[in-house]
């Protein structure tokens, strides 16, 4: 448990400026810009030609809002958390990609892999902290980050509208969605350490592999395979599942970075439903739990145990950097 602990601060450190300085980075001037666009449309409401509210121009909201104007924007304000961090999550997706592609890899090419050999600790330890570094530690930050510029966000409209004479902060201080959504979002974390995982094995075994450039081999190998099929199946004219393939090979391989991706390989409009507004946290986090329903969710899981095991005996045997 101790040498797991001390893998697992090792590959925070060594990887510090991806899981946290990008996050921190995109965050801050994301929460500038939100900050500073929100502050000068108050201005220009309050002090240039006003806003145009059903068709009047006007300096002060509060006298032509109604209550369910009112209502409506307090409760787009309590739900603001999405947005916050949706950029992140943008980020994280690429960090986790070219983490993995990485991750054995650079150990290889620096030579540092004949020391971490030279300890006591085995290569399953040596991996098996990687993956946990890449799909726990690494999504965890950016649900933090996001929080904070939530804050940010919540905030500044708040203020702002108050300045315009429309008190926000009260009612969407009494209104779950301000609560409830960050936890919402943290819950659908298991699930996209799940959808990740294959995704992120396969990178892993390339990059314990690959003798080099290990993008060329993990990205070029499932895409010339399925440009084979696809021009097999123009050829011939045989009824080749060339469709099939980009979509639940190439496109799940490429997509499993992503999160929330899940929700377009799976019919879950049961949950969700067919509804004319957009899908609440908690429909969201349904859908998202739905998944699990599906078989080809954990054959994919299983594919990633394989490749799992596939990375630590490869790193077992190629130290030649």
């Amino acid at each position: 448990m101790n040498s797991m602990k001390m893998l697992v601060k090792r590959e925070y450190w060594e990887n510090k400026g991806g899981i946290l300085w990008a996050q921190v980075i995109v965050g801050a001037f994301y929460a500038l810009m939100l900050v500073a666009g929100i502050t000068i449309a108050m201005f220009t409401v309050k002090h240039g030609d006003g806003m145009n509210f059903n068709g009047v121009s006007v300096h002060d909201l509060s006298s032509q809002m109604t209550a369910e104007n009112k209502h409506d924007m307090a409760q787009g304000l309590a739900a603001t958390y999405l947005p916050s961090v949706a950029p992140l999550l943008m980020v994280l997706a690429f960090v986790v990609f070219f983490y993995s592609l990485s991750s054995l890899y650079d150990d290889r090419k620096d030579k540092s892999i004949l020391f971490w050999k030279s300890m006591p600790v085995s290569d399953t330890q040596t991996v098996l902290s990687k993956l946990f570094t890449i799909l726990v530690v690494t999504p965890v930050v950016p649900l933090i980050i996001g929080f904070f510029i939530f804050i940010i966000f919540f905030c500044t409209v708040a203020i702002c509208a108050q300045i315009l004479g429309v008190n926000l902060a009260g009612p969407a201080l009494g209104m779950s969605d301000l609560y409830l959504l960050p936890l919402q979002v943290l819950a659908c974390l298991p699930i996209y350490i799940l959808w990740a995982f294959p995704s992120v094995a396969w990178f892993m075994m390339v990059s314990a592999w690959a003798p080099r450039f290990p993008i060329l081999w993990a990205v070029g190998i499932p895409v010339i395979i399925g440009v084979l099929i696809s021009f097999a199946a123009g050829v011939t004219g045989l009824d080749i599942p060339y469709q099939w393939y980009w979509e639940n090979i190439v496109g799940r391989l490429f997509g499993g970075f992503v999160p929330g991706v899940w929700l377009a390989f799976f019919d879950v409009t049961s949950i969700v439903g067919t509804r004319s507004h957009e899908p609440s946290g908690g429909e969201i986090l349904q859908a998202s739990w739905a998944i699990l329903g599906y078989s080809k969710v954990w054959i994919a899981a299983g594919l990633g145990c394989a490749m799992t095991y596939a990375a630590i005996r490869l790193r077992r045997y190629r130290d030649d950097g």
